[in-house]
């Protein structure tokens, strides 16, 4: 099992609840800037002395699975093109990896900003071509109200259709890329 979560608007206490209650040892970072102007207990410096302290592990996975990166091929219309670069050799390295931590029994999260995952690339991207390699999923969506909500990828693929208006998953994940990927200027 893979999760993943995003951090805007939860106090950094629920966060950590979250995390212990189910069972996280391992919290990958997908940002490509591991920083935050709003809520600077999410800085990966912070966060990663923070979770050691309570026995989890971080890392921050910006070159696999960074939804900003520099070379240029993996841009389409000046728009982050998400299947260009999960065909790239670092982007399949971070599956690798992960395939690796899952099989040292680590129950890992992919954290990013954004609460629903339908507005992140952290599911757009990591946690398609995650599915596609065979990994179940579920995505922890913290919402504001202290409420938190786990759904799980066929659930999350059933909305997505639904939220973009496509027929298939592929237009779906196409259409929701070019709307949330980063914008060369």
């Amino acid at each position: 099992m893979i999760y993943t979560i995003g951090y805007a608007g939860t106090k950094i206490d629920k966060f950590f609840q979250i995390l212990k209650d189910s069972k996280i040892s391992f919290l990958i970072d997908v940002r490509s800037n591991p920083k935050s102007q709003y809520f600077r207990e999410f800085n990966g410096c912070i966060l990663s002395k923070t979770l050691s302290d309570i026995d989890i592990k971080y890392e921050n996975f910006k070159l696999e699975f960074g939804a900003r990166q520099n070379n240029l091929s993996f841009y389409s219309d000046n728009i982050f093109d998400f299947e260009k670069f999960a065909e790239s050799e670092q982007f399949k390295n971070g599956l690798k990896k992960i395939k690796e931590l899952d099989s040292q029994s680590e129950v890992i999260c992919l954290m990013c900003a954004e609460i629903d995952p339908i507005n992140c690339h952290r599911s757009i991207l990591c946690a398609k071509e995650l599915f596609a390699f065979g990994l179940d999923i579920t995505h922890i969506i913290a919402k504001r109200n202290g409420e938190t909500i786990f759904e799980n990828h066929n659930e999350f693929e059933k909305r997505l259709c639904k939220s973009t208006k496509m027929e298939t998953i592929i237009e779906a994940y196409r259409k929701q890329n070019k709307k949330i990927g980063y914008k060369l200027t």
